[in-house]
Order: structure tokens, then sequence, then C-alpha cells
């Protein structure tokens, strides 16, 4: 059984998985249409290499004695990108709910004395409904929350310890999302992205998004995180906000290893562990670190070496 890090006072610092469409590809030599890492769970193959994925890192958290956070694989579950990969509404129930079914199963799978002493997390990975911000095709927050209630519906029924709004672009998207997870229950974290400028994609502050929702939502979210950015470019968008009191709602950081506009193969593990992890100084409440593009196990072990 898992037990949610949002009921714990004090939580330990925590490790995450990495990116998990780039590992899925990369690593793993998937093609995943439209980026959907989902799809694999519909067979005994793809189910085969998603186990390959999450594998070495519930044993790197058993080798180091760390808490883990481990994401579903439902970035895409969402209604308009579903859409695209042929499932329907069904469907999509159907996959968020196999999807924290399959984390539990794999984590039980992994052995009870592995686990014991540490808190897991099943967290429900709640993905935007457009990777770009375009002013005149974003939603208001009542769009946003009719949007997304049926994936986070489906993910709280299923079990999952909490949900995170992930690779959000502005606050009214994330203001919806913590709207549906107050209506069906389940703790609730929002994960902003920011551009090589360090800014969202509306142009505003990681600061003023944050104050922007918790006022929205009487601070109903558990915290905030950061994600699909360098730490260098992460840096960028806080320095200029670093007396702001909202940067204390930053639980963590899970970051790319490169940086925006370079296709190479980005930060050495040691240096990316180095440049996420320096980010304390910024956002001291950050208990959460791992990866999003480009990052694998070698990346979360060097985190989880300089976090020992």
């Amino acid at each position: 059984m898992t037990t949610p890090l949002a009921d714990t006072p004090a939580p330990a610092v925590t490790i995450a998985d990495g990116g998990i469409e780039t590992a899925l590809t990369d690593r793993l030599g998937q093609e995943l249409p439209e980026f959907a890492a989902f799809v694999l769970l519909a067979t005994a193959a793809g189910r085969d290499t998603l186990r390959a994925y999450y594998a070495p890192f519930i044993a790197l958290a058993a080798e180091q004695g760390l808490p883990l956070a481990l994401d579903t694989p439902t970035w895409r579950a969402n209604p308009d990108w579903g859409a695209r990969v042929g499932a329907d509404a069904a469907a999509l129930d159907r996959a968020n709910a196999d999807a924290v079914a399959f984390l539990r199963e794999i984590l039980e799978e992994a052995g009870g004395e592995e686990l014991a002493g540490r808190d897991t997390l099943i967290n429900g990975c709640v993905g935007p409904r457009f990777d770009e911000y375009v002013a005149g095709e974003r939603m208001t927050e009542g769009e946003a929350e009719r949007y997304h209630a049926p994936q986070i519906a489906a993910l709280a029924e299923a079990g999952a310890d909490r949900v995170t709004a992930v690779t959000m672009l502005d606050a009214a998207e994330a203001i919806g999302i913590v709207r549906a997870a107050q209506g069906a229950r389940i703790p609730v974290a929002v994960s902003f992205a920011v551009g090589a400028d360090g800014l969202l994609g509306d142009g505003s502050t990681v600061a003023a998004a944050i104050a922007e929702t918790d006022a929205a939502t009487n601070g109903a979210a558990v915290g905030f995180l950061i994600n699909c950015a360098h730490p260098s470019e992460v840096t960028r968008g806080l320095i200029p906000d670093a007396e702001a009191t909202e940067l204390g709602r930053i639980i963590g950081f899970r970051l790319n290893a490169a940086e925006h506009g370079d296709e190479g193969p980005g930060d050495a593990p040691a240096a990316f562990a180095a440049g996420e992890l320096a980010l304390r100084e910024h956002a001291p409440n950050a208990t959460v670190f791992g990866g999003c593009c480009g990052t694998d196990v070698p990346h979360i072990s060097a985190v989880a070496a300089a976090l020992r």
C-alpha cells in the first residue's frame, strides 16, 4: 500500500521518476503517437515496456532508502489528445484507472520489504489541453474545470494518492484543475512549465501564477512544482521574485536535461543534479526532485546521490 505524502506533516526529501516519454523513446525504443504513453497500457508488450521504465526508479529508491513519487503515464489521457489516438471518453476512463492500478501492481511486485519504511506516492498525471500558449485558444477557469474533471475523477476513483497538473502554461487552467480535484476530493498539486526566459506561456512569473491560483482556490493545492525547463531557465525566472512569499509554496522540481532549443543530450547527470538541487536556494520548501524531458535513471541516480 502507498502512503499519501500529502498527509505527512513534514515530508522527507523525495525522488521522482524522469522524463517518461523521452525515456520510452530513447532508452526503450518506443514510438509514441502524439507522445501518448498511456497507449502502452493496452498491450502486454506495452505494459512490459512500462515496467522496464519504472523498475529502475523503484530499485533506486529502495537502494537509497528515499521516498518515491511515480507519475502515472497519463499526461495525454485527456479528451482532445485521446481523440487523436482513437480513445473516446470510455477508453480514457479505463486508461486512467488502469494506470493507477498498474503502478500499484508494480510497486507490490517490487516487494513489501524493499518498500518498507518509505513513503511512496502514486501521482495521477494530468497534462494540458494545449502544448503551446495561444491567447485566443486558452480556456477560462470554468472551461478548464469541466474539461479536466473526467480524467481527475477517474484517477481519484482508481485510488491515486494525488493528482498533479503538469506543464501548465497559465493560472486559469491550473485553477480549473484544482477546482476539479476539490470536486473529486483528491489532493492536488500544480506544476508550471516555463520557457527560456523563465516565464509562463502568458508571460507571467511563477510567483504571480502561484498567487493567482491560490487566490482563486483559497490555497487548496498542496503545493506547486516547476517542470519541463532547464535549471538555468528556472533560476532566470525565480531570481526577480527572490523575496516573494509565493516561492515558499514550491514543493518540487522535475526539470529538463537541456535548455530550450538545444537538441543535444543536455547536462550530464551530475551537472543536472547540481543545477536542480541548487534551486532550493530560491525555493527552500522544495522536497520533490525528479526529471522531465531528456532525463532518465542516471539523472535521478545523481540527484539521489547528491541528496544522500
